[in-house]
């Protein structure tokens, strides 16, 4: 297993009033501007717009007027660490290793957003609090946004199609012995080009690893961790329109979206649990077949693996009620 924590030689450290920074060489003095300017740019000057995923995301032109545009994510904890923490680390080498991955993962052909820096401020002892600086890639939106965003009508139509491009993506990452740590819907970015055809992309490597070769076992893991997640945002669509309660509508809505609470009372919530429901078992089943077999084929029983995958999500429905049940009550 590959977790490296060195810089890679072409990015440079740096250190801007009291940031200390990792940048990708070519664009040390475009990162150097960007910091000098940033709290203009946190307050939305130079066209500057949000994003949301874990934590909040800005985009901003690489230079006035540019086209280009520069992506800078908060570091920020996932699950239960997430609420207690933050966005405050301890471990100094998490993000230069996803740094590291992600420029594996490019030189090996896999579709991700170009790492342009990260930066590192010191906040007492050995915690700190970092931003994620990547090329924005144009005209992609995550799964989930495409969700919500596209009608049903289109989804319909295009899912062979989507389905392809996610088969490509996530089988020449795991060729390239990839093993991303949190493969869901927010962390695959769908683009659309003018004949209509799709390209996905993979991004927030962090906490993955590379190894020689993924074993089939890692392999389905990382996909069952994919199907999870269209349970977990069917579940929770689902719980936005079944219970009248404003508590539980705002917190269903949280965890399908970051985008503002009145989103669920003018009915996103409905709309999304139906587009959800387009994702058929069959869908399914032709992802998993169509990843097994597509280019080299993968050999081993694919069906027995996708059958332990029910022990799994018994256990994680369970969590989720309980999840529920405790935000109903608070």
């Amino acid at each position: 297993m590959t977790c490296v924590s060195k810089i890679p030689p072409t990015f440079l450290l740096d250190t801007v009033g009291g940031v200390t920074v990792v940048v990708k060489a070519r664009y040390k003095e475009a990162i150097h501007c960007m910091l000098s300017r940033m709290e203009y740019l946190c307050g939305n000057g130079d066209n500057a717009g949000r994003k949301f995923g874990r934590g909040v995301c800005l985009s901003v032109p690489v230079k006035e007027g540019s086209a280009e545009r520069f992506v800078i994510r908060d570091y920020r904890h996932g699950g239960l660490l997430g609420k207690l923490l933050g966005g405050v680390f301890c471990d100094g080498d998490r993000p230069l290793n996803e740094v590291c991955i992600n420029e594996i993962a490019l030189q090996k052909g896999v579709p991700s957003a170009e790492v342009i820096a990260i930066t590192k401020k010191k906040l007492c002892g050995l915690f700190y609090r970092a931003n994620f600086i990547t090329r924005e890639i144009s005209g992609a939106v995550d799964l989930l946004q495409f969700l919500q965003e596209t009608p049903l009508e289109s989804i319909q139509r295009s899912k062979h199609a989507i389905i392809s491009a996610l088969v490509k993506l996530i089988r020449t990452m795991h060729d390239a012995g990839i093993y991303h740590a949190d493969l869901h819907f927010k962390n695959i970015l769908l683009k659309q080009d003018a004949s209509k055809a799709f390209s996905a992309y993979i991004i927030d490597l962090d906490k993955s690893f590379v190894v020689d070769k993924l074993t089939v076992e890692q392999r389905m893991k990382n996909l069952l961790r994919l199907n999870r997640s269209i349970d977990k945002i069917r579940w929770f669509s689902g719980q936005a329109i079944t219970n009248d309660s404003p508590t539980r509508n705002e917190n269903a809505s949280s965890l399908i979206s970051n985008d503002k609470k009145e989103d669920t009372v003018k009915g996103r919530g409905i709309r999304l649990e139906k587009k959800m429901d387009l994702i058929s078992k069959t869908d399914r089943i032709r992802f998993f077949k169509s990843y097994m077999t597509h280019d080299n084929t993968i050999d081993t029983d694919w069906e027995k693996c996708v059958r332990q995958y029910h022990t799994q999500y018994f256990l994680h429905k369970l969590w989720w009620r309980v999840l529920d049940l405790f935000k109903n009550i608070s």
